[in-house]
């Protein structure tokens, strides 16, 4: 392939040897065809690779059209069968896929794999595509626009994994944009989408619950003095997550969510025994007692009030204490180690009506294990006014 000018950042993202990179930007930022030059890069002999968007017309319209644009412009020889949705290239075989049934992702071994727009993907397409790469040394990445704090959040920012890189690549960094196309979309995105579509920022998506919640004012580490009280919530769950919260209250009444148990697929009594290694003086452990399991978390020590279970009576209490208060601190802060609830506060949204508004009486049933918990917690430190000090 002859000589090819590149942007600083897609350059930055071709050469890097990191396992898992991600080029995640604005709009217009490059981000495809970085993407694709670089499986262009990938394609020698027995390095069997393939593309992935999130559903067949994006495939067809905007990665696949970018990948041959590459191609013919650089006179790279390829055969393209397009009753297969595969191409023969540098000895190489490069598969085709959308992503809106992952399961049929399953069965071919590869050297590389590409995601087009991976947050628009589901978590389960990448712990499958990653599941695929066997041949050589394998490597995967991804280009997309943010889409809230979900798994790509997780996995390229949160997670600090060194074989996940993230290449951060703001709109304006194109210089090879029409001098207009910039000053129109700043034109008409305003506020958080602005931020999201132009900048590339992970911002929190429209209908969520907790709008307040930010994670630069409210995740925050500290040390427990002696004299706070203690409590914890649980929030039952086999198939799905079974959820336990620790809580600190300080001396002015804030509360400081310190740790969490997250953990489906266990009995109950293992998750007993997980509660009570952590020992001390609780002012209260606050759960579902309508959940069967109630009873043995009970007979196994672990005794529990029950919890006031208004859900949007809860929400509006959680969303009072993200709000800063008269020395402009909020009063609930949240420890990094909670890697499951600050997840979940990310992703915690409202259902929407058949018109596609947002119905703020009722949040969608997913991503709200660790929610769950969290209300009963606040509820009843709120409602019972629970402060010991000493």
């Amino acid at each position: 392939m002859t000589e090819v000018k590149v942007l600083p950042k897609q350059k930055q993202f071709l050469l890097t040897q990191s396992k898992y990179p991600g080029f995640i930007g604005g709009i217009g930022s490059g981000k495809t065809y970085a993407g694709c030059l670089k499986a262009l890069l990938r394609c020698q002999p027995k390095q069997d690779g393939m593309i992935l968007a999130p559903t067949y017309p994006m495939l067809r319209d905007v990665t696949q059209r970018t990948f041959f644009e590459i191609a013919d412009r650089f006179n790279v020889r390829y055969t393209y069968h397009k009753s297969e949705e595969r191409v023969e290239i540098g000895g190489a075989l490069v598969l085709f896929r959308s992503t809106d049934t992952p399961e049929r992702l399953r069965g071919p071994n590869l050297n590389w794999a590409y995601l087009d727009e991976a947050a628009q993907m589901i978590h389960k397409t990448w712990l499958i595509i990653i599941g695929r790469l066997r041949i050589g040394s394998p490597s995967a990445w991804i280009t997309t626009t943010p889409a809230g704090y979900n798994w790509v959040y997780r996995q390229w920012v949160d997670s600090k994994d060194p074989a996940y890189e993230m290449i951060h690549a703001p709109t304006v960094d194109n210089t090879f944009l029409h001098p207009g196309y910039l000053a129109d979309l700043k034109a008409n995105y305003v506020g958080e989408f602005a931020r999201q579509e132009i900048e590339g920022d992970f911002v929190a998506f429209e209908g969520l619950v907790y709008p307040n919640f930010r994670r630069e004012m409210h995740v925050k580490d500290v040390e427990i003095k002696g004299g706070w009280t203690w409590c914890r919530s649980v929030d039952y769950g086999y198939t799905n997550p079974f959820v336990c919260l620790w809580g600190a209250i300080d001396e002015d009444g804030r509360l400081y969510v310190v740790d969490e148990h997250y953990r489906p697929k266990m009995l109950i009594r293992e998750h007993a025994e997980a509660i009570k290694r952590r020992t001390g003086n609780y002012a209260f452990t606050v759960a579902d007692h309508d959940a069967q399991d109630n009873a043995e978390m009970v007979a196994c020590g672990v005794s529990t009030r029950n919890a006031q279970k208004d859900v949007l009576v809860g929400i509006q209490k959680v969303m009072a204490r993200f709000e800063p208060a008269g020395d402009n601190r909020p009063r609930l802060f949240i420890s990094s180690r909670c890697s499951n609830l600050l997840r979940e506060l990310g992703m915690y949204r409202w259902s929407q009506t058949k018109e596609g508004r947002n119905d703020k009486e009722e949040p969608v049933k997913e991503n709200d294990h660790a929610m769950d918990a969290l209300r009963y917690m606040v509820m009843e430190l709120d409602n019972k006014k629970v402060y010991v000090y000493g």
